[in-house]
């Protein structure tokens, strides 16, 4: 069945190699998300169409074990009245009932189990699909920073100049104005008046200053005694 295989191997794929690479080209990881998409919906309609007959023939291989029993019981209650040939015609049929679900049975498991692995295939190739379509954002990310950066680096040599001019003269400027703040706030500060107690303070310390002298130069008040 070559659409069973494509689907099997998409689904087995192992992708976290192309995935897990550093330098994965953008158009590749593109590129698998394309393929994966396409056997998404290949995966999906595959199970779509081979549920039908699935669930067709499980309806059946039911159908045969109630069959096998309503003979039985036939057979039976046949069997109870004392009339073995209708006895025995159930179990004739039972027997050909039997056989019909011994052969279906077997052919019940094998679409059992591939309508289960397309399922689970489904599943995994949108676990993949989602990897691929996550791993393509931060790819476009990282391209579109990388972009950027180098679209400001071109901005930034254009404002810089050939030799830098444009940014020392910016910086000159910075200083110049910080200089000029600078010196309004010390004029500012000369020319703000002093307070009363600023002023006491001052006269405080002239005094306890000339007091230090006198003391240091060995004069009358060094001894306690005016003169």
């Amino acid at each position: 069945m070559p659409l069973l295989d494509r689907i099997r191997r998409i689904a087995r794929a192992n992708i976290q190699h192309l995935l897990n690479q550093a330098e994965t080209p953008e158009s590749e990881v593109e590129a698998k998300i394309k393929e994966l998409e396409e056997g998404a919906v290949e995966a999906k309609n595959a199970l779509a169409s081979f549920a039908v007959t699935y669930k067709r023939l499980e309806k059946n291989v039911e159908t045969l074990r109630a069959s096998v029993g309503e003979h039985q019981q036939r057979a039976e209650q046949a069997l109870q009245a004392g009339d073995e040939s209708t006895a025995r015609r159930a179990l004739a049929d039972k027997l050909k009932t039997g056989e019909r679900l011994k052969k279906m049975t077997p052919v019940l498991e094998s679409r059992r189990e591939t309508y289960d692995e397309l399922k689970d295939a489904l599943v995994e190739i949108h676990d993949q699909l989602n990897q691929a379509r996550a791993r393509l954002m931060d790819l476009r990310s990282r391209r579109r920073a990388a972009e950027a950066e180098r679209a400001m680096g071109g901005t930034l040599e254009e404002v810089r100049g050939p030799d830098g001019e444009s940014f020392e003269r910016m910086e000159d400027e910075v200083v110049e104005s910080e200089s000029q703040t600078e010196a309004d706030r010390e004029l500012r500060e000369e020319l703000t008046p002093r307070s009363v107690e600023d002023t006491l303070r001052d006269r405080e310390v002239e005094d306890e200053l000339e007091a230090l002298k006198a003391k240091l130069s060995g004069g009358p008040e060094a001894n306690g005694r005016p003169s």
